[in-house]
């Protein structure tokens, strides 16, 4: 069947059985009025977030299925609220697609949208649907901070680095990128599931963003864009300049099996790993890592430090065994608009493998 028989609003009713009926405490009306209404925490910070992903822009539907887009498109989203520190809550899904669509692949993409909702606490409560000439997909997530206790915001964000902190990651990198170069090859048959999992199904790190802020960091972000580009967006929020030891970057060991030394730059600059890179107090971090652990999660890594600003602008150093300096002409990570889109990013990144 075809979205041009099934119509809007049949369409609308079957996405709703798809998802099934929403049983959050707090939330009063979910979907099937003109909005949603759910009761604040008295005691939390509310956070939002929202991205689009335009058909040929962010994802290929033919290397990636339509179940597995509804999971990626939410995960990313959930992602950026546990770069906050926070915990998700809701989601409003808007939906762009053409009239000649399957309804099967439809119900395909919002059961893994459902899927990743019900790994991660968060609950589907509306959106919108519409016809448009390709698809397109709208998430926006609302999230809620853990209890504010005293003056201080219980969050991660980009502009609370200082000289002095530690810079750490939560895991290891390059696995997407790796699991993208299969898929894009055509060589993905006989490779590894889990670097295609990792590019397909990511797992957003709600719960260490959570740890992190209980253990007294303050300064975190996911890593989207890539290692070296996020980083580079503490720097430029916080006015630091940021050293990257190359030898502790924790490439995933399948990538550098499958890529040899290139995983090294897919760790760097590939994207999409979804970890969530942070930086604090030594101490801080040795708590979150033993809280991390206690939770059967792999401790922090350490990456780096945070120094001070040394130039006319923050900048990303990335320094090799030897001490040389890690230098790069071409800018790294992922920017829209940019002349060649994939491989552009926020120009104080630095390096080239040698």
């Amino acid at each position: 069947m075809k979205l041009s028989t099934l119509g809007e609003f049949g369409l609308i009713e079957r996405l709703s059985g798809v998802l099934g009926s929403q049983t959050d405490e707090p939330l009063l009306h979910g979907i099937g009025d003109d909005a949603a209404a759910w009761r604040q925490s008295p005691d939390r910070l509310m956070t939002a977030t929202s991205d689009s992903l335009v058909e040929g822009v962010h994802f290929d539907l033919r290397t990636t299925s339509w179940r597995d887009l509804g999971w990626k498109a939410l995960a990313e989203n959930l992602s950026d609220i546990a770069a906050m520190g926070c915990e998700p809550r809701y989601a409003l899904i808007g939906l762009g697609l053409p009239r000649e669509t399957a309804v099967a692949d439809v119900e395909a993409l919002y059961a893994g949208i459902r899927e990743c909702a019900e790994a991660f606490g968060c609950a589907v409560v509306g959106g919108d649907t519409t016809e448009a000439p390709l698809l397109v997909l709208h998430v926006t997530v609302l999230g809620e901070s853990i209890p504010v206790v005293g003056e201080g915001e219980p969050l991660l964000t980009r502009a609370a680095a200082r000289p002095g902190d530690v810079l750490a990651v939560t895991g290891p990198l390059g696995a997407s990128a790796a699991g993208l170069k299969l898929l894009q090859s055509g060589d993905a048959s006989e490779a590894p599931g889990e670097l295609l999992r990792a590019h397909r199904r990511p797992q957003p790190r709600v719960h260490a963003g959570a740890i992190l802020v209980r253990a007294g960091v303050r300064c975190g972000i996911d890593i989207s864009d890539g290692l070296l580009a996020d980083v580079g967006h503490i720097c430029e929020r916080s006015g630091v300049d940021a050293e990257v030891d190359l030898a502790r970057v924790p490439v995933h060991p399948l990538a550098r099996t499958r890529f040899g030394k290139a995983a090294v730059e897919m760790a760097l600059v590939g994207g999409e790993d979804y970890e969530l890179v942070c930086a604090g107090s030594e101490s801080a971090l040795s708590d979150a890592s033993v809280q991390l652990r206690a939770r059967g999660e792999s401790a922090l890594t350490i990456l780096g430090s945070i120094v001070k600003c040394s130039g006319d602008r923050p900048e990303v150093r990335v320094l090799q065994p030897d001490g040389r300096l890690w230098t790069r002409t071409e800018a790294t990570g992922y920017q829209h608009f940019a002349k060649h889109g994939l491989g552009q990013a926020w120009p104080g990144a630095k390096g080239e493998l040698a």
